[in-house]
């Protein structure tokens, strides 16, 4: 199987100079010990031995390992790549640093210049969500490698029943990691400059655990969604959780708590009293306040999710916890420099000035279920609020980022959330490729900006453990790439990044569309190329969605009209006929999708992911076709 390869970033500025290296006959590479992966790469690149040395960031290829006075930018991640004839010398801010020096200087060749480059953001991370079917273990470790020739240096890695937990807990699934595969997967990570956050919800989201019987008692209520923060085990399942995690990743900094979507706050008798006294959004803080400073007192950073502090309506409530946590603002909708609307309340409100109801152009892309409420019917304090970190007073403009704005201006250490895969509805194929970019690229360069440490692009596998999968990760791998290039050069021109992805990502493009010349554009681009096998089986599922419709709604006509006469007849066993055409070619592409994705999943994934993409189309037509069987035998009678 072949799939698209996406480029690294390019370095930000590269000055040629004349001539080639030529080594010496005693030319060796010097390589710190530290940074050996760097330094392999470079003696294949030269065919000459590579040799230990103790000066840190820096790799001298010579007959002289001293280093000159070539200095690395003071930037994240910066390096600095001089070439000449008989010597080549590389300086970096650090071991990942210099490998990404190693890997440009690959990509550029020996030809004499000299190469400076650096971050604009500090963090530049993805997301691993692995609540859905468990992907396979050698796709985890190529996307790693993949990772780091984007340019990404962290990852997410949101485990749920997938981690190794002990037998005591019995929180373990069916495909967990084995100790052994955990190790290996952070050792792949760390081999590619790759920092792992390990993320243990500590609230919500925890249908993993409350499922169990022996955790059904912690739960608020009879969704098993949530834990009641007020129940003492609730915080000891955590604590145990941690423990056993944080073990488990001695090497990381920062470890995730979660605490968003906690859609039971305050639902069982005891929460509902607390509440009535001090407010969900207290009770919320005094809950996760408990969690953070266990993750503090083993000597790392907790990162929180921001939405309960906007859907509580009181941000302040973030000063609560421990100075040491990092809030991670997520927003995935928001995709161009004026938003009309803000998110605010539980349940949620979208809510805007009333002025703008009389300006459509202000309120653009709201979503289909929204409830929107005007800004000046919110008490004196949220509006004054709302206008500060959203409007700047004017009603017409609209930071899109506004709790981003609001956190910074707390003092809070921020790490932001856009998303390449599963904010587009929970049972898409394929992501909206173009919204998901811009929305990469507006958290870019806001995240520059603030001040924020970085960007991580989430790709939810699922929204929860009882909701379908979400689009295959596969798909959303043009977007990390895209991640990559936005989040080191913010500056990045997007039309420029998008012709350097290549034909595979403007067929995709194409393919969003989702409408017959569209998806015949598409088809053309992919046509014979060997790297474009899963964007063919998106365009042919989008033109498969297209012909259900055309016939679904053909056949419930006719099954409903009963018009009379031959006419009818030849028009009812047209749309039956084209309903039947349309299940044969359903069951094909859930072969072949099956077969793109085997190398994806464990086990039988990729058939369960295949199936469930067609699931409803194969249902709706299956029931359709049933109904007309009365009918062609009265025909026929």
């Amino acid at each position: 199987m072949s799939r698209a390869q996406f480029p690294a970033p390019p370095p930000r500025a590269v000055f040629p100079e004349p001539g080639r290296f030529q080594a010496p006959s005693n030319a060796e590479v010097w390589c710190p010990q530290t940074a050996l992966p760097a330094g392999q790469r470079i003696a294949e690149l030269t065919r000459l031995p590579l040799r230990a040395t103790p000066a840190p960031g820096r790799i001298v290829v010579g007959a002289d390992p001293t280093p000159g006075e070539l200095t690395a930018p003071h930037q994240p991640d910066g390096y600095a790549i001089a070439v000449g004839e008989d010597r080549i010398e590389l300086a970096a801010n650090g071991d990942r640093a210099l490998l990404y020096a190693a890997e440009t200087l690959a990509g550029q060749g020996l030809e004499c210049g000299r190469v400076v480059d650096f971050a604009d953001l500090e963090l530049r991370g993805a997301h691993l969500d692995l609540k859905g079917p468990m992907p396979a273990f050698g796709y985890l470790l190529g996307l790693l490698d993949r990772f780091r020739r984007w340019r990404l240096n962290t990852v997410l890695i949101e485990y749920e029943d997938k981690f190794g937990y002990s037998e005591q807990l019995g929180l373990a699934g069916e495909d967990a990691l084995e100790e052994g595969r955990l190790r290996d997967l952070l050792a792949t990570a760390q081999r590619n400059g790759i920092e792992v956050i390990p993320l243990v919800q500590c609230l919500g989201h925890k249908e993993y655990a409350l499922q169990r019987p022996r955790y059904q008692a912690l739960a608020e209520d009879e969704r098993l969604q949530q834990l009641c923060p007020l129940r003492p085990g609730a915080l000891e399942l955590v604590e145990a959780q941690l423990a056993e995690v944080l073990a488990a990743h001695p090497m990381a900094r920062m470890v995730h708590i979660g605490g968003d979507e906690p859609w039971s706050l305050g639902t069982c008798a005891e929460c509902r009293a607390f509440a009535a006294r001090h407010g969900r959004a207290r009770l919320w803080a005094r809950y996760v306040r408990r969690v953070a400073e266990l993750v503090v007192e083993a000597g790392r950073r907790p990162v929180v999710w921001d939405d309960v502090l906007y859907a509580e309506r009181d941000p302040s409530c973030v000063d609560e916890l421990p100075p040491e946590t990092v809030v991670m603002p997520w927003e995935y909708a928001a995709h161009k420099e004026h938003i009309g609307h803000v998110r605010w309340g539980n349940p949620p409100q979208l809510i805007a000035p009333a002025s703008r109801r009389t300006a459509p152009e202000a309120l653009p892309d709201l979503p289909e279920e929204a409830v929107l409420a005007d800004l000046e019917s919110l008490p004196a304090a949220e509006q004054r609020l709302l206008r500060a970190v959203k409007y700047d007073g004017d009603d017409l403009g609209g930071h899109p980022l506004p709790w981003l704005r609001a956190l910074v201006a707390r003092g809070r250490t921020t790490i932001g959330a856009s998303a390449a895969r599963g904010a587009d509805g929970e049972d898409r194929c394929a992501p909206s490729w173009g919204l998901r970019l811009s929305n990469i690229a507006l958290w870019a360069g806001h995240a520059r900006a603030a001040g924020a440490l970085g960007v991580v692009t989430t790709a939810w596998s699922a929204y929860d453990t009882v909701s379908p999968p979400t689009e295959p990760m596969a798909t959303a791998e043009p977007l990390f790439a895209a991640a990559g290039h936005l989040y080191w050069n913010t500056a990045t021109e997007v039309s420029r990044l998008e012709r350097a992805l290549g034909p595979v990502w403007q067929a995709m493009r194409w393919i969003e569309r989702a409408k017959s010349p569209y998806l015949s554009v598409a088809e053309a681009l992919l046509a014979h190329r060997e790297d474009g096998g899963l964007a063919a089986l998106l365009a042919e599922h989008a033109r498969l969605t297209a012909d259900t419709e055309r016939w679904a709604k053909a056949a419930a006509f006719h099954l409903c009209a009963r018009r009379p006469g031959p006419a009818a007849a030849w028009a009812r066993r047209e749309a039956l006929s084209g309903a039947r055409r349309t299940l044969a070619a359903w069951a094909a592409w859930r072969i072949r999708f099956a077969a793109e994705l085997r190398d994806d999943y464990a086990a039988i994934g990729a058939e369960e992911v295949a199936e469930l993409k067609s699931a409803e189309p194969v249902h709706r037509l299956t029931r359709l076709v049933e109904e007309f069987a009365p009918t062609r035998e009265a025909e026929s009678a």
